[in-house]
Protein backbone atom coordinates (compact mmCIF):
# COMPACT_ATOMS: atom_id res chain seq x y z
CA UNK A 1 0.00 0.00 0.00
CA UNK A 2 2.48 2.84 1.37
CA UNK A 3 4.93 1.55 -2.02
CA UNK A 4 2.31 2.58 -4.56
CA UNK A 5 1.17 5.50 -2.77
CA UNK A 6 4.32 6.52 -2.83
CA UNK A 7 4.64 6.06 -6.84
CA UNK A 8 1.37 8.01 -6.96
CA UNK A 9 2.36 10.89 -5.26
CA UNK A 10 5.47 10.94 -7.10
CA UNK A 11 3.85 11.56 -10.48
CA UNK A 12 3.46 15.30 -9.14
CA UNK A 13 7.30 15.45 -8.96
CA UNK A 14 7.59 14.34 -12.71
CA UNK A 15 10.88 15.18 -14.38
CA UNK A 16 10.05 16.30 -17.65
CA UNK A 17 12.70 16.89 -20.30
CA UNK A 18 13.89 20.57 -21.26
CA UNK A 19 11.45 20.07 -24.95
CA UNK A 20 8.91 18.91 -23.22
CA UNK A 21 8.59 21.30 -21.11
CA UNK A 22 8.96 24.02 -23.12
CA UNK A 23 6.05 22.35 -25.33
CA UNK A 24 4.05 22.74 -23.10
CA UNK A 25 1.97 25.04 -23.41
CA UNK A 26 1.36 23.99 -26.93
CA UNK A 27 0.05 20.39 -25.84
CA UNK A 28 -2.63 21.92 -23.67
CA UNK A 29 -4.31 23.80 -26.70
CA UNK A 30 -4.10 20.47 -28.43
CA UNK A 31 -7.40 20.40 -30.04
CA UNK A 32 -10.01 17.45 -29.24
CA UNK A 33 -11.34 15.33 -31.54
CA UNK A 34 -15.13 13.41 -31.51
CA UNK A 35 -14.29 11.09 -33.92
CA UNK A 36 -17.70 8.82 -35.58
CA UNK A 37 -18.97 5.78 -34.94
CA UNK A 38 -16.72 3.16 -36.15
CA UNK A 39 -17.67 -0.68 -36.55
CA UNK A 40 -15.73 -3.68 -35.77
CA UNK A 41 -16.33 -6.48 -38.26
CA UNK A 42 -18.15 -6.44 -41.32
CA UNK A 43 -20.93 -8.63 -40.81
CA UNK A 44 -19.56 -12.07 -39.85
CA UNK A 45 -18.46 -13.06 -36.67
CA UNK A 46 -14.55 -14.11 -38.42
CA UNK A 47 -14.51 -10.23 -39.31
CA UNK A 48 -14.43 -9.00 -36.15
CA UNK A 49 -10.59 -9.62 -35.07
CA UNK A 50 -8.62 -8.38 -32.14
CA UNK A 51 -6.25 -6.57 -34.72
CA UNK A 52 -9.67 -4.56 -36.02
CA UNK A 53 -10.67 -4.05 -32.36
CA UNK A 54 -7.61 -2.55 -31.21
CA UNK A 55 -7.19 -0.57 -34.09
CA UNK A 56 -10.49 1.21 -33.66
CA UNK A 57 -9.99 2.09 -29.60
CA UNK A 58 -6.98 3.10 -29.33
CA UNK A 59 -8.21 6.47 -31.03
CA UNK A 60 -11.27 6.99 -28.75
CA UNK A 61 -14.51 7.86 -30.61
CA UNK A 62 -17.31 5.55 -30.70
CA UNK A 63 -17.25 1.91 -31.31
CA UNK A 64 -19.85 -0.32 -32.22
CA UNK A 65 -20.20 -4.34 -33.58
CA UNK A 66 -20.96 -5.63 -37.01
CA UNK A 67 -20.43 -9.53 -36.14
CA UNK A 68 -23.19 -11.03 -37.75
CA UNK A 69 -26.40 -11.59 -36.08
CA UNK A 70 -25.35 -14.14 -33.35
CA UNK A 71 -23.65 -13.32 -30.21
CA UNK A 72 -19.59 -13.25 -30.74
CA UNK A 73 -16.86 -13.87 -28.64
CA UNK A 74 -13.65 -12.23 -29.64
CA UNK A 75 -10.83 -14.04 -28.28
CA UNK A 76 -7.82 -10.67 -27.75
CA UNK A 77 -4.32 -11.99 -29.12
CA UNK A 78 -3.30 -8.16 -27.03
CA UNK A 79 -4.62 -5.65 -24.52
CA UNK A 80 -6.34 -2.66 -26.13
CA UNK A 81 -4.92 0.42 -25.38
CA UNK A 82 -6.44 3.75 -25.35
CA UNK A 83 -3.86 6.22 -26.31
CA UNK A 84 -4.41 9.65 -24.38
CA UNK A 85 -4.17 11.32 -28.69
CA UNK A 86 -5.14 9.75 -32.02
CA UNK A 87 -1.75 9.06 -33.06
CA UNK A 88 -0.67 8.07 -29.67
CA UNK A 89 2.27 11.06 -30.18
CA UNK A 90 2.61 14.08 -27.36
CA UNK A 91 1.21 16.82 -29.40
CA UNK A 92 4.00 19.34 -29.57
CA UNK A 93 5.82 16.15 -31.49
CA UNK A 94 2.72 15.61 -34.05
CA UNK A 95 0.73 18.21 -35.38
CA UNK A 96 -1.83 15.85 -35.92
CA UNK A 97 -2.09 14.46 -33.06
CA UNK A 98 -5.97 15.43 -31.28
CA UNK A 99 -6.64 14.92 -27.82
CA UNK A 100 -8.80 11.72 -26.86
CA UNK A 101 -11.68 13.18 -25.19
CA UNK A 102 -14.01 9.63 -24.59
CA UNK A 103 -14.35 6.27 -26.08
CA UNK A 104 -17.62 4.59 -26.04
CA UNK A 105 -17.27 1.11 -26.40
CA UNK A 106 -20.41 -0.42 -27.21
CA UNK A 107 -21.07 -4.28 -27.64
CA UNK A 108 -24.45 -4.22 -28.19
CA UNK A 109 -25.71 -7.24 -25.90
CA UNK A 110 -23.80 -9.72 -28.14
CA UNK A 111 -20.16 -9.51 -27.31
CA UNK A 112 -17.88 -10.94 -25.09
CA UNK A 113 -13.89 -10.16 -24.89
CA UNK A 114 -12.05 -12.26 -23.47
CA UNK A 115 -8.08 -12.24 -22.54
CA UNK A 116 -8.18 -16.14 -22.73
CA UNK A 117 -6.47 -16.04 -19.04
CA UNK A 118 -3.45 -14.75 -20.39
CA UNK A 119 -4.05 -10.81 -20.86
CA UNK A 120 -5.61 -7.77 -19.39
CA UNK A 121 -8.41 -6.72 -21.13
CA UNK A 122 -8.66 -3.01 -21.82
CA UNK A 123 -5.80 -1.04 -20.31
CA UNK A 124 -5.75 3.24 -20.31
CA UNK A 125 -2.69 5.32 -18.49
CA UNK A 126 -2.49 8.99 -19.05
CA UNK A 127 1.37 9.06 -17.74
CA UNK A 128 2.36 6.13 -20.10
CA UNK A 129 4.80 8.32 -22.21
CA UNK A 130 4.31 5.76 -25.37
CA UNK A 131 0.51 7.01 -24.91
CA UNK A 132 1.03 10.43 -25.82
CA UNK A 133 1.79 12.93 -22.93
CA UNK A 134 -0.70 16.19 -23.06
CA UNK A 135 1.41 18.37 -20.65
CA UNK A 136 3.74 17.84 -17.76
CA UNK A 137 0.43 17.49 -15.41
CA UNK A 138 -0.31 13.65 -16.52
CA UNK A 139 -1.51 13.44 -12.92
CA UNK A 140 -4.31 15.54 -13.33
CA UNK A 141 -5.57 14.58 -16.59
CA UNK A 142 -9.31 13.94 -16.62
CA UNK A 143 -8.87 12.68 -20.35
CA UNK A 144 -9.67 10.35 -21.68
CA UNK A 145 -13.47 9.86 -20.66
CA UNK A 146 -13.77 6.07 -21.05
CA UNK A 147 -17.81 4.09 -21.76
CA UNK A 148 -17.34 0.34 -21.61
CA UNK A 149 -21.16 -1.12 -21.99
CA UNK A 150 -23.38 -3.76 -23.04
CA UNK A 151 -20.51 -6.52 -23.22
CA UNK A 152 -19.30 -9.43 -21.43
CA UNK A 153 -15.22 -9.23 -19.70
CA UNK A 154 -13.87 -12.40 -19.33
CA UNK A 155 -10.61 -14.07 -18.39
CA UNK A 156 -8.51 -11.13 -18.13
CA UNK A 157 -5.46 -11.70 -16.32
CA UNK A 158 -3.70 -8.94 -14.75
CA UNK A 159 -0.64 -11.12 -13.22
CA UNK A 160 1.80 -9.41 -15.20
CA UNK A 161 1.64 -6.35 -16.75
CA UNK A 162 0.31 -5.67 -20.70
CA UNK A 163 2.83 -5.03 -23.54
CA UNK A 164 1.88 -2.88 -26.48
CA UNK A 165 3.98 -2.49 -29.02
CA UNK A 166 6.39 -4.61 -28.16
CA UNK A 167 7.18 -3.01 -24.89
CA UNK A 168 5.98 -3.78 -21.58
CA UNK A 169 3.64 -0.76 -20.08
CA UNK A 170 3.62 0.37 -16.68
CA UNK A 171 2.47 -2.30 -14.38
CA UNK A 172 -1.16 -0.81 -12.61
CA UNK A 173 -0.98 -3.63 -10.33
CA UNK A 174 -4.58 -5.22 -11.05
CA UNK A 175 -7.48 -4.57 -13.71
CA UNK A 176 -8.02 -8.07 -15.57
CA UNK A 177 -10.76 -6.45 -17.34
CA UNK A 178 -9.99 -2.76 -17.21
CA UNK A 179 -6.80 -1.46 -15.93
CA UNK A 180 -7.10 2.78 -15.66
CA UNK A 181 -4.91 5.66 -14.56
CA UNK A 182 -5.99 9.18 -14.81
CA UNK A 183 -9.02 10.22 -16.66
CA UNK A 184 -12.11 8.62 -15.85
CA UNK A 185 -14.94 5.89 -16.39
CA UNK A 186 -18.25 4.48 -16.86
CA UNK A 187 -19.51 1.25 -16.97
CA UNK A 188 -22.84 0.29 -17.62
CA UNK A 189 -24.79 -3.20 -18.39
CA UNK A 190 -21.33 -4.89 -18.10
CA UNK A 191 -20.97 -8.45 -16.92
CA UNK A 192 -17.12 -9.03 -15.44
CA UNK A 193 -16.41 -13.01 -14.83
CA UNK A 194 -13.88 -14.80 -13.93
CA UNK A 195 -10.86 -12.16 -14.51
CA UNK A 196 -8.05 -12.06 -12.16
CA UNK A 197 -4.47 -10.57 -11.05
CA UNK A 198 -1.75 -10.58 -8.90
CA UNK A 199 -2.53 -13.46 -6.31
CA UNK A 200 -0.45 -12.07 -3.17
CA UNK A 201 0.39 -8.76 -2.50
CA UNK A 202 -0.17 -5.74 -0.66
CA UNK A 203 -0.79 -3.48 -2.80
CA UNK A 204 -2.74 -4.81 -6.13
CA UNK A 205 -6.32 -5.12 -6.26
CA UNK A 206 -8.71 -5.47 -8.61
CA UNK A 207 -9.34 -8.90 -10.40
CA UNK A 208 -11.65 -7.20 -12.80
CA UNK A 209 -11.26 -3.33 -12.62
CA UNK A 210 -8.28 -1.71 -11.00
CA UNK A 211 -8.68 2.36 -11.11
CA UNK A 212 -5.86 4.94 -10.00
CA UNK A 213 -4.79 8.45 -9.31
CA UNK A 214 -8.05 10.00 -10.73
CA UNK A 215 -9.96 13.32 -10.24
CA UNK A 216 -13.24 12.73 -11.17
CA UNK A 217 -15.88 9.96 -9.99
CA UNK A 218 -15.70 7.02 -12.02
CA UNK A 219 -19.40 4.96 -12.51
CA UNK A 220 -20.00 1.16 -11.83
CA UNK A 221 -23.46 1.03 -13.14
CA UNK A 222 -26.21 -1.83 -13.54
CA UNK A 223 -23.50 -4.59 -13.74
CA UNK A 224 -22.21 -7.89 -12.37
CA UNK A 225 -19.30 -8.70 -11.19
CA UNK A 226 -18.85 -12.86 -10.74
CA UNK A 227 -15.72 -15.28 -9.43
CA UNK A 228 -13.15 -12.53 -10.34
CA UNK A 229 -9.90 -12.31 -8.09
CA UNK A 230 -7.14 -10.91 -6.87
CA UNK A 231 -4.79 -10.09 -3.72
CA UNK A 232 -7.00 -7.45 -3.05
CA UNK A 233 -10.07 -6.14 -4.36
CA UNK A 234 -11.46 -9.13 -5.76
CA UNK A 235 -13.75 -7.31 -8.09
CA UNK A 236 -12.99 -3.87 -7.72
CA UNK A 237 -10.07 -2.05 -6.20
CA UNK A 238 -9.43 1.92 -6.39
CA UNK A 239 -6.58 3.61 -5.37
CA UNK A 240 -6.74 7.41 -5.17
CA UNK A 241 -9.88 7.25 -7.48
CA UNK A 242 -13.36 8.12 -6.23
CA UNK A 243 -16.03 6.21 -7.14
CA UNK A 244 -19.78 5.19 -7.64
CA UNK A 245 -20.96 1.55 -7.52
CA UNK A 246 -24.86 1.26 -8.50
CA UNK A 247 -27.31 -0.91 -9.10
CA UNK A 248 -24.87 -3.72 -9.19
CA UNK A 249 -24.07 -6.92 -8.00
CA UNK A 250 -21.08 -8.25 -6.64
CA UNK A 251 -20.76 -12.32 -5.90
CA UNK A 252 -18.12 -14.67 -5.54
CA UNK A 253 -15.23 -12.75 -6.15
CA UNK A 254 -12.11 -13.67 -3.81
CA UNK A 255 -9.55 -11.32 -2.10
CA UNK A 256 -6.61 -14.34 -2.33
CA UNK A 257 -4.01 -12.85 -0.47
CA UNK A 258 -3.09 -12.78 3.06
CA UNK A 259 -1.36 -10.89 6.02
CA UNK A 260 -3.13 -7.62 5.17
CA UNK A 261 -1.24 -4.35 4.24
CA UNK A 262 1.58 -5.39 6.00
CA UNK A 263 1.78 -8.65 4.39
CA UNK A 264 0.16 -10.50 1.28
CA UNK A 265 -2.73 -8.67 1.12
CA UNK A 266 -6.32 -10.29 1.47
CA UNK A 267 -8.24 -7.35 2.05
CA UNK A 268 -11.93 -6.58 0.15
CA UNK A 269 -13.10 -9.88 -1.12
CA UNK A 270 -15.51 -7.67 -3.76
CA UNK A 271 -14.22 -3.96 -3.19
CA UNK A 272 -11.06 -2.48 -2.02
CA UNK A 273 -10.25 1.36 -1.33
CA UNK A 274 -7.17 2.93 -0.22
CA UNK A 275 -6.44 6.63 -0.30
CA UNK A 276 -7.13 10.20 1.14
CA UNK A 277 -10.44 11.87 0.78
CA UNK A 278 -11.92 10.57 -1.75
CA UNK A 279 -15.43 9.52 -1.41
CA UNK A 280 -16.70 5.61 -2.49
CA UNK A 281 -20.70 5.37 -2.76
CA UNK A 282 -22.74 2.14 -3.20
CA UNK A 283 -25.98 1.99 -3.86
CA UNK A 284 -28.97 0.25 -4.63
CA UNK A 285 -26.46 -2.72 -4.92
CA UNK A 286 -26.24 -6.38 -3.61
CA UNK A 287 -22.04 -8.03 -2.39
CA UNK A 288 -23.05 -11.13 -1.61
CA UNK A 289 -20.88 -14.74 -0.54
CA UNK A 290 -17.35 -12.74 -0.93
CA UNK A 291 -14.52 -14.06 0.52
CA UNK A 292 -11.70 -11.98 2.27
CA UNK A 293 -9.18 -13.66 4.60
CA UNK A 294 -8.05 -10.20 6.57
CA UNK A 295 -10.50 -7.05 6.51
CA UNK A 296 -13.44 -6.45 4.43
CA UNK A 297 -15.15 -9.52 3.12
CA UNK A 298 -17.71 -7.17 1.41
CA UNK A 299 -16.11 -3.81 1.18
CA UNK A 300 -12.97 -2.50 2.77
CA UNK A 301 -11.98 1.05 3.15
CA UNK A 302 -9.13 3.03 4.27
CA UNK A 303 -8.20 6.57 4.10
CA UNK A 304 -4.94 6.64 5.45
CA UNK A 305 -5.28 10.67 6.53
CA UNK A 306 -9.08 10.12 7.60
CA UNK A 307 -10.23 12.66 5.32
CA UNK A 308 -12.32 10.71 3.38
CA UNK A 309 -16.00 8.98 2.92
CA UNK A 310 -18.31 5.98 2.65
CA UNK A 311 -21.50 6.22 1.69
CA UNK A 312 -24.00 3.28 1.08
CA UNK A 313 -27.57 3.20 0.51
CA UNK A 314 -30.38 1.10 -0.08
CA UNK A 315 -27.85 -1.99 -0.67
CA UNK A 316 -27.51 -5.38 0.50
CA UNK A 317 -24.14 -6.93 1.84
CA UNK A 318 -24.36 -9.97 3.68
CA UNK A 319 -23.47 -13.87 3.59
CA UNK A 320 -19.73 -12.72 2.84
CA UNK A 321 -17.12 -14.90 4.48
CA UNK A 322 -13.64 -14.66 5.74
CA UNK A 323 -12.90 -11.37 8.02
CA UNK A 324 -9.97 -11.37 10.97
CA UNK A 325 -10.92 -7.80 11.49
CA UNK A 326 -13.80 -5.63 10.56
CA UNK A 327 -15.91 -2.54 12.06
CA UNK A 328 -18.51 -2.30 14.62
CA UNK A 329 -20.86 -5.76 14.19
CA UNK A 330 -20.35 -5.31 10.47
CA UNK A 331 -18.05 -8.05 9.78
CA UNK A 332 -18.66 -7.66 5.85
CA UNK A 333 -17.23 -4.24 6.20
CA UNK A 334 -13.91 -2.46 7.55
CA UNK A 335 -13.77 1.40 7.69
CA UNK A 336 -11.19 3.83 8.53
CA UNK A 337 -11.84 7.40 7.68
CA UNK A 338 -13.49 10.42 8.08
CA UNK A 339 -17.57 9.51 7.59
CA UNK A 340 -18.93 5.96 7.03
CA UNK A 341 -22.97 6.99 6.05
CA UNK A 342 -25.58 4.08 5.88
CA UNK A 343 -29.04 4.33 5.11
CA UNK A 344 -32.22 1.93 4.16
CA UNK A 345 -29.38 -1.09 4.03
CA UNK A 346 -29.09 -4.73 5.03
CA UNK A 347 -24.93 -5.40 6.74
CA UNK A 348 -23.88 -8.02 7.99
Amino acid sequence: MRRILASVAAIALLVVAPSVAASAASAATASATIAPVKYVGHGTAASCTPAALAKAVRGGGTVKFRCGAKPVTIVLDRTLVVCNTTTCKHPWQDPHAKVVERLVLDGGGKVVLSGANKRPILYANTCQESFGWLDAHCDTQTTPYIVVKNLVMAKGNATKAPTWGGHRLENLRGGGAIAMRGGHLTVQHVTFRDNRCIKADSDAGGGAVRLVGQRVTSRLLDSTFVRNRCANGGAVSSLQAPMRLQGSTLTDNVATGSGASSGKGGNGGAVYFDGTKQSVTIDRSTIQRNHAPEGGPGVFYVSNDRTGTLTITHSRITKNTGASFWTGKTRSIFFLGKRFVRSGSTIT
